[in-house]
């Protein structure tokens, strides 16, 4: 009897299934965070922001990021030229990122969801830079501990007479 057989149809049934449980995590990790992102019982997400990793603040004019160490730099709105999402993971959790890429520069500022402010900061981007949006949270964050990162904002060409242009995620 042929050995080699029966091995190769036990690795087909382990590979399919393990694709089937992969398939199955990624669903059912949107449908919890569709599920918590509905909740309407009050929850602060502020409540992971500390100043001790930095602080962010947003007005009118821009935003001004200050490091741990005290360092500041500040970017104006009109400055914006592209935001990134993504992920970092930290062994036991995920740390969401953005990073904001100065207009026609190599100059990037990245800030994250533990500094003080965030929050308030996605808040205020969501007035100041046109069609801004939060849709992209759950594609960035799901499933967990997966390499995530995408752009989620690009300021439309100067010459275009719309203000910026939402990036198509697929």
């Amino acid at each position: 009897m042929n050995v080699l057989g029966p091995l190769i149809v036990a690795g087909l049934v382990v590979t399919l299934v393990s694709w089937g449980l992969r398939i199955l995590n990624r669903f059912q990790s949107r449908k919890i965070a569709e599920k918590l992102l509905k909740n309407t019982e009050k929850r602060d997400p502020r409540a992971l922001e500390n100043a001790k990793y930095g602080s962010l603040m947003g007005d009118a004019a821009g935003l001004t990021v200050k490091t741990a160490n005290d360092q500041s730099a500040t970017l104006s709105w009109d400055d914006v030229e592209e935001i990134y999402a993504f992920k970092r993971d930290l062994i036991a959790t995920d740390l969401i990122c953005l990073t904001l890429k100065k207009l026609g520069k190599e100059e990037y500022f990245e800030i994250h969801e533990e500094m003080a402010g965030y929050h308030d900061l996605l808040e205020e981007m969501q007035k100041r830079l046109p069609k801004f949006d939060l849709n992209w949270f759950c594609d960035v964050a799901f499933p967990a501990f997966e390499t995530k990162h995408q752009v989620i904002w690009r300021r439309a060409s100067r010459e275009s007479l719309a203000e910026a242009s939402p990036v198509v995620r697929g």
